[in-house]
């Protein structure tokens, strides 16, 4: 009701290319949800990406993507324009209604709802996996834009500090290997 959830259209092993548009499955996507360039992903030309992406399966800015196996609560929120795609069934995209949700609220809300809900889903096959189906089911709570807004400055505040602290540690690091060699 509050967001269109989907997934890509179908691209098959037999179309990679060495080079062209990064093509990210959901080993990719749980590495960008954690701050992390993927090392090794796939890709597909251009042309290809061209006739893939113009539909509504190209995500946009602020558009949530996470693995279907999903259990660690890795869900990337789309943070950029260059161009990429994604694996359809295994990559889920939730499009939500920014009129209702503040995405950053939503991306934090469904990291944490996603490793709740992940360990019922045992459906009797070899490994549990969100569908579509399960995604578009789920519960999402709606707290005043406001509070989600709040949510959203805090998050992106904390995030500043940790990368400011993580820096200033890198920092640290060199000067007592530099001191160690000296001394």
């Amino acid at each position: 009701d509050v967001a269109f959830v989907g997934s890509s259209h179908r691209v098959f092993t037999t179309e990679f290319v060495d080079e062209g548009i990064p093509f990210y499955r959901g080993t990719e996507i749980g590495e960008l949800a954690n701050g992390i360039k993927p090392s090794d992903p796939y890709y597909i030309s251009e042309e290809h990406y061209n006739r893939l992406a113009s539909d509504e399966s190209k995500p946009q800015i602020g558009d949530l993507l996470m693995p279907s196996i999903c259990n660690k609560g890795q869900v990337w929120m789309v943070d950029t324009d260059e161009p990429f795609y994604y694996k359809d069934g295994r990559v889920l995209c939730i499009s939500a209604d920014r009129g209702i949700y503040n995405t950053k609220y939503l991306q934090y809300f469904m990291r944490e709802k996603t490793q709740i809900e992940y360990p019922k889903l045992g459906s009797g096959s070899t490994f549990a996996e969100f569908k579509i189906f399960l995604l578009k089911d789920i519960d999402v709570l709606t707290p005043p834009m406001e509070v989600q807004n709040q949510f959203a400055t805090f998050v992106e505040q904390t995030d500043k500090l940790k990368f400011e602290i993580k820096k200033a540690l890198e920092k640290l690091e060199i000067l007592k290997k530099s001191l160690m060699k000296q001394y």
